[in-house]
């Protein structure tokens, strides 16, 4: 148990202070500590841009001294900075160093020129660089190529207000329900995507891998808390519903019947030709054979 003394203060406790009192409490608790962390966000947004390209720079010193053998093989990125660099990367530095590789150093030229990024603002840096994270989980090589990485792209390259753009592009890319908690829905390509290797799955490794994914993925749908039970309930509903018009009727198999004899070589044609004589014999009057 601390022997710290509570400083909590009850508001019944602060509006009995005299009020000269209350203005020193308000300097004590609240201009000095928040005007501290104010000044530091401040300085930390100024010194941002140079931050996370030195990070980027580091970033690709790290994989170059990976790949050369300079370094141990276990040795991870947030070791390498620990190490070398003498600390660890903040989460907010690290994710724009990592946006800043992707569209600027990736390729033989850049997504988006290297001037643009300094004309941003952090601000609308982070934005866009939460929507090219996911353009990159959710369409892996091919997200250069999508309309969303595309509308960034223009988002921060054309004059205006390209925050205000890219928090429109992150709600249609990441439309959230006010009952479907904060999971990323995967985009409508990338579902078109799985559904058709689902339907080119062969009997070989890549399959049993794909079959046991879908398998997973089945099975987590159940127990999704980012779907409500009613809603997961109603969905079940629905593809029951809609699934009915779809479904291939199975043949179904054929009754076995008793095996036929197999018919021998001249054996229908001369029954045929017995057949016909006991007809005519008994058609024919009496004593006209003799």
């Amino acid at each position: 148990m601390s022997n710290k003394p509570d400083t909590k203060l009850t508001f019944e406790a602060i509006s009995a202070m005299p009020r000269g009192e209350r203005y020193t409490l308000f300097k004590d608790s609240v201009v000095k500590p928040f005007g501290a962390i104010t000044k530091a966000k401040d300085a930390a947004t100024e010194k941002m841009h140079v931050a996370f390209k030195v990070t980027a720079s580091l970033k690709r010193d790290y994989a170059t001294m990976l790949h050369g053998r300079e370094i141990a093989p276990d040795m991870t990125e947030g070791k390498f900075f620990a190490q070398y660099a003498g600390g660890d990367v903040p989460a907010r530095v690290k994710q724009l160093a990592t946006f800043f590789n992707a569209v600027v150093l990736t390729g033989p030229k850049p997504l988006i020129p290297e001037a643009y990024i300094d004309a941003a603002s952090v601000n609308s840096l982070e934005k866009a660089a939460s929507i090219i994270a996911t353009e990159r989980k959710n369409c892996a090589e091919a997200w250069m190529a999508t309309d969303i990485t595309l509308d960034v792209i223009n988002a921060l390259s054309t004059p205006g207000d390209a925050t205000k753009k890219l928090a429109e592009i992150r709600k249609r890319q990441n439309p959230k329900a006010d009952d479907e908690g904060s999971a990323e829905t995967p985009t409508g390509a990338l579902v078109m995507l799985l559904a058709n290797r689902i339907a080119e799955a062969k009997d070989d490794e890549d399959g049993f891998k794909l079959f046991c994914y879908g398998q997973d993925l089945a099975e987590k749908w159940g127990t999704n808390k980012e779907i409500p039970a009613a809603r997961y309930a109603e969905w079940l509903q629905r593809r029951e519903k809609e699934s009915k018009t779809q479904l291939l009727k199975v043949p179904e198999a054929p009754t076995p019947d008793t095996p036929e004899t197999p018919a021998v070589p001249g054996f229908e044609d001369a029954a045929a030709d017995k057949n016909a004589a006991a007809e005519a014999a008994e058609l024919e009057p009496a004593g006209a054979a003799s």
